[in-house]
This record gives structure tokens, C-alpha cells and sequence, in this order.
């Protein structure tokens, strides 16, 4: 079974394109979305099971210049 999260993610001040490009480089996101609100992107993660999705999440909070997210993941297809 595949799952699916979206996390939403807010970067330091006038970093938004260089975290976009840094996330766009990793492997196992399907999709970045630059919105305008309270939130900067929103990417789109695969994974094949749920301890393999959260190691996924965790590498990309790690990234430099993200100062915090929130993950919503996708109930039922």
C-alpha cells in the first residue's frame, strides 16, 4: 500500500525559491507547490509504508532554512 502526505511548509524570509529547489532535488517528493498565506510551499510525499514515510518527512524538516511544518496525510484513495 502507498501512502501519501502533504506538508506544508514555512521557510526563513526570502528563502522560499532555494528550499523549493532543495526539495525539488530529493527523490521521494512527487510535487512542490509555492502558495502565498500562512504556509510558503506544499510538497507532496510518497512512501511505501509508514515508518518509511515518516524517515522521509524527517529528512526533509532537516533541511536548511525551514522553520517549522505540518503534515497532512491522505486517508483513502
Amino acid at each position: 500500500m502507498e501512502y501519501n502526505a502533504f506538508v506544508l511548509v514555512n521557510c526563513s524570509l526570502g528563502y522560499e525559491t532555494k528550499v523549493m529547489q532543495d526539495i525539488k532535488d530529493l527523490s521521494y517528493v512527487e510535487k512542490v507547490y509555492r502558495v502565498y498565506g500562512v504556509y510558503d510551499l506544499v510538497v507532496k510525499v510518497a512512501a511505501n509504508d509508514k515508518e518509511d514515510l515518516q524517515r522521509k518527512i524527517l529528512l526533509l524538516r532537516r533541511l536548511d532554512e525551514i522553520k517549522s511544518t505540518l503534515t497532512l496525510l491522505e486517508l483513502n484513495k
